[in-house]
């Protein structure tokens, strides 16, 4: 029997542990060891900002709003250039986009790959769209 991977959507074995896990967890220790982002991520810009942002998403996930048309809740906000890509970005309201925590690790994943900026010109145009296919 097999299970979808919570972060990048490949079938594993049940009771087998994803090969994108290794990845993240490294990602997560290298961001979460940086002081600088560490104190970003508490601060009170950020969490009025990532507040905003939910807001004007309407607390959707607005990847697959606009992919498959489904209405999911999002409670994660990706930074498109990410913090260490871009440091003055972090607030830039149109670098940010709601995702459920499934697309936020499904999106990281393919970060690591060679779609990664046809994604960023993908999620940029979903955030100047507002989520609706045209």
């Amino acid at each position: 029997m097999q299970r979808m991977c919570s972060r990048c959507g490949k079938l594993i074995p049940i009771g087998t542990k994803c090969s994108c896990t290794t990845a993240y967890k490294k990602d997560y220790n290298k961001f979460k060891r940086d002081k600088k982002i560490k104190n970003f991520r508490s601060s009170p810009a950020w969490i009025r900002t990532r507040e905003a942002v939910i807001q004007r998403d309407g607390g959707l996930d607005l990847y697959l709003l606009y992919t498959t048309g489904e209405l999911v809740p999002g409670c994660s906000v990706h930074h498109i250039y990410g913090l260490s890509e871009d440091w003055e970005k972090r607030l830039d309201m149109s670098n940010l986009i709601t995702l459920s925590e499934e697309t936020h690790g499904k999106i990281e994943y393919l970060y690591k790959t060679k779609q990664k900026e046809q994604l960023q010109k993908l999620l940029l145009e979903i955030v100047r769209k507002g989520g609706v296919a045209e």
